[in-house]
């Protein structure tokens, strides 16, 4: 996977899902979704593949991510946007070495609001 290919497999995802975020009081959810989404793309770097090693959450997708080839696409403060090569599915990661990636737990289609979860 290259930034180009990470990029659309975000873009698409900000086009075609509604973002599940909490918009904090005062803000409009349109605008905050904007400001989010322009975050997350100025995130965006050269994807690495990364192993997910173990999960906040059992009862999530830790099992498939431990078990499929996972790519991180974004970083911001040691929080990864990680997505699974061959679909349309992201979830949040946290650490500092690509090799021991702990995964919040829970994964979706929603790019943005696994990267905001």
């Amino acid at each position: 996977m290259n930034r180009s290919e990470a990029l659309e497999k975000i873009n698409y995802s900000l086009s075609t899902e509604e973002a599940r975020v909490i918009t904090p009081k005062g803000e409009i959810y349109e605008d905050y979704v904007k400001k989010l989404s322009n975050i997350l793309i100025s995130s965006v770097i050269v994807p690495v593949k990364v192993n997910v090693t173990s999960t906040c959450v059992i009862e999530g997708e830790y099992n498939v991510y431990k078990n499929a080839v996972v790519w991180a696409i974004a970083i911001n403060n040691g929080n990864w946007l990680l997505t699974l090569e061959k679909e349309n599915e992201f979830a949040l990661g946290f650490g500092d070495d690509p090799s021991n990636i702990k995964m919040h737990g829970f994964s979706s289609s929603d790019a943005l609001g696994e990267w905001c979860a």
